[in-house]
């Protein structure tokens, strides 16, 4: 009977935890509107503190005996960075050095994996946000290509700036599905990075689409759409309006 009574309880929690991801948050926090970024204008004058901040974890593989391996992992992860616009200083090194390979001439293969935080540079106004599928997971991401995941599509443009009449838009992770939010506290769940700002209504005289939240009808799965019907699935509201 515990056992029962044990079971019926988890059911229900997942079934409320499901539907409070179902549907966007309705109370998402709006950033001030801000001009859009100068050449002149340095990442940290563009952030809100209100915002969450970009956070991407970087790589980097070195090989060769081990004190020059790890330096050149260390290398490749900061030009890594680098590429991404974030300045390496703002990273913070959180695995490795590990050995990940015994090479035959007695050399070794390290990697190391740093999680760099805050508003990096980005040369345009605008980003693409994309759609990536696994078997498990559906994530939206502007920002790389998930390993180990397929590109399904665009799903719009997003400002990379708080452009008037725009809000953050968020890439959360409940479990190990990944969704998107509005609100800078993931909904309760496990905040993963900034993507982006889009409009928070349909603006006049500007090209958008509708983004919605979406969920599949045979294993509960979050992921977004532009499709008015939800490719066929559970509508679960609208996020926002991306640029099309």
């Amino acid at each position: 009977m515990r056992l029962t009574c044990r079971l019926t309880g988890l059911a229900a929690a997942v079934a409320a935890l499901t539907l409070t991801l179902i549907t966007p948050a309705s109370a998402a926090p709006v950033a001030a509107p801000v001009a859009a970024p100068t050449a002149a204008s340095a990442p940290a004058e563009r952030a809100v503190s209100s915002v969450g901040p970009v956070q991407l974890y970087i790589g980097g593989l070195g090989s060769g005996p081990y004190n020059i391996a790890v330096q050149s992992a260390v290398g490749t992860a900061a030009d890594s960075a680098v590429a991404k616009g974030f300045d390496p200083a703002r990273c913070n090194l959180v695995k490795g050095p590990t050995v990940v390979n015994q090479l035959p001439n007695g050399y070794v293969q390290v990697a190391v994996e740093y999680l760099c935080a805050g508003d990096p540079y980005t040369p345009g106004p605008t980003f693409m946000l994309n759609r990536y599928h696994k078997s498990s997971d559906t994530q939206s991401n502007s920002w790389y290509h998930p390993t180990g995941y397929q590109l399904q599509g665009p799903l719009g443009s997003l400002y990379t700036y708080a452009a008037p009449g725009t809000t953050p838009l968020y890439l959360c992770q409940v479990r190990g599905d990944h969704f998107t939010s509005t609100d800078v506290n993931c909904e309760g769940q496990q905040y993963v990075t900034r993507l982006g700002w889009l409009y928070t209504t349909q603006p006049a005289g500007v090209g958008t689409v509708q983004l919605l939240r979406c969920l599949r009808n045979e294993n509960r799965q979050i992921f977004d759409s532009i499709q008015p019907n939800c490719e066929g699935q559970i509508h679960g509201g609208v996020l926002g309006y991306t640029l099309s």
